[in-house]
């Protein structure tokens, strides 16, 4: 059997901070190293910690979720150890945010309303190498994706154009977990 998924919170309202932490350290698989209110003391703890996933709030107090996760990658530099993955949570679908959140290297990305199910889908799907985006935020992604294939590709009259959407069928993914 594999270690436990090693879970770091970084999340500034203490009732969603203490909610989660108790909820996922009651599952079995998943241990939550610590969790932190500001960006800066976050940035602390993921430094020391180097968890498996980080669950960032993009609206923090001193510092946004996206400056938190630039700051983790620059200062890991060429460190092998990169293996942390980034669970974005917002209680806001803003399209800046969004974009920056994934390009500041977000691997998914939850609104604050989501299920517990479905967090914990999101983690173990994160945790898997895979990116889980909440339907809210797919698509302001794909509309930006769209906006920015549309300005820079002008297709050839008559030419065909291909799309690849790969997607995880929910109860091929509900099967896989149950057995």
């Amino acid at each position: 059997m594999m270690g436990d998924i090693r879970v770091a919170i970084i999340e500034d309202h203490s009732l969603t901070r203490i909610g989660m932490r108790s909820s996922l350290n009651e599952q079995e698989g998943i241990q939550v190293v610590g969790d932190e209110a500001t960006a800066d003391n976050g940035l602390k703890l993921l430094q020391s910690t180097k968890p498996d996933i980080a669950i960032v709030d993009i609206g923090l107090p001193d510092r946004d979720g996206i400056w938190l996760v630039q700051q983790f990658w620059e200062s890991l530099m060429s460190e092998t150890a990169a293996q942390t993955k980034f669970l974005m949570l917002t209680s806001f679908a803003k399209e800046q945010m969004v974009l920056a959140a994934f390009a500041a290297g977000a691997d998914s990305y939850c609104v604050k309303t989501i299920k517990f199910e479905l967090l914990l889908e999101a983690l173990h799907i994160t945790h898997e190498g895979q990116s889980w985006i909440d339907p809210a935020i797919a698509r302001i992604v794909l509309k930006h994706t769209r906006q920015s294939t549309a300005a820079v590709v002008k297709p050839k009259p008559n030419a065909t154009q291909t799309v690849t959407i790969s997607a995880i069928d929910p109860e091929q993914a509900f099967w896989k977990q149950i057995h």
